[in-house]
């Protein structure tokens, strides 16, 4: 693996070659057609998540069907589970198997999708906590990782690190699905003076740090030719100058991002490697 960091890196080299090195294998098992050609950034505006909501349920869900749209899987069998409905679930439910009808279907997060809708097969649980509705960003957040943990498991494919890193890669791919600057913006909560305002189940809980999600947003937008400006707008501003830093670090190895948009080209699959869906969380 080429050697991203020269001057001043924002992560590490280990921490940033293997966000490069999964940014890869998000490119060629997770359609890297939708990525190049209709993935956005996704950003924390009514514009994204427009709609008039009347209860915290109905607020839940119209997060979840902008996310789940976003993430090009509108046709999946999704569905929404509040975590006070946890216990009484099937098992089935709480820890899904792997199905073959989903294992090489296509994204496709356009407004005017046409894709079949796999309602037939086994519900895929994506878990909230309605505490979470106070907090829409860290929501949306959330229902992208663990869709993003699904679409892992039914893929079958491991990513770099092995089944030890699913949750840290899982993050990356949700990332990789348009959502960074989400995931930066919740991987971190400050309490804050008096403790009055902070309410720990509202925010996520994240597998990645700050910067670490940082560093994907900023590889993100180079591979999508996004400005600073425009992924900056809605980024913290305590977030914004390591975002610049980690364009830099990605400028010094132009090579690394050459070879990362080789990915618009289709390539042969490989060996698919088992995941077990215990791993999947409970956002």
């Amino acid at each position: 693996m080429l050697s991203v960091f020269k001057a001043k890196p924002l992560l590490d080299q280990a921490s940033a070659d293997w966000i490069v090195a999964t940014f890869g294998w998000a490119l060629q098992y997770f359609d890297a057609g939708e990525f190049f050609n209709r993935t956005v950034l996704i950003q924390p505006s009514n514009t994204f998540f427009p709609g008039r909501v009347s209860s915290v349920a109905e607020k839940a869900t119209n997060i979840f069907h902008h996310s789940q749209r976003y993430a090009g899987l509108s046709h999946w069998p999704l569905q929404l589970v509040s975590t006070q409905q946890l216990q009484r679930q099937p098992d089935c439910l709480l820890a899904p198997a792997s199905q073959p009808e989903l294992r090489d279907v296509s994204r496709d997060s356009s407004v005017a999708a046409e894709l079949t809708e796999q309602s037939s097969l086994q519900p895929l649980p994506v878990f909230y906590n309605p505490q979470q509705t106070l907090k829409p960003e860290d929501m949306a957040a959330s229902y992208a990782h663990v869709m993003a943990q699904h679409l892992v498991i039914q893929r079958g494919v491991l990513p770099p690190g092995g089944q030890a890193l699913f949750a840290e890669a899982s993050e990356l791919l949700a990332g990789f699905m348009g959502f960074g600057v989400l995931l930066a913006n919740s991987s971190y909560t400050i309490r804050g003076g008096c403790g009055s305002c902070y309410n720990a189940l509202a925010n996520r809980q994240p597998a990645l740090t700050e910067f670490d999600n940082v560093f994907i947003l900023a590889l993100f937008c180079r591979l999508k030719q996004i400005s600073a400006a425009e992924a900056c707008r809605y980024l913290k501003k305590h977030l914004r100058r390591p975002f610049k830093l980690a364009q830099k670090q990605l400028d010094n190895n132009p090579q690394v991002l050459m070879r990362l948009a080789a990915y618009r080209t289709p390539r042969p699959p490989m060996t698919k490697l088992r995941i077990s869906p215990s791993t999947l969380s409970a956002s």
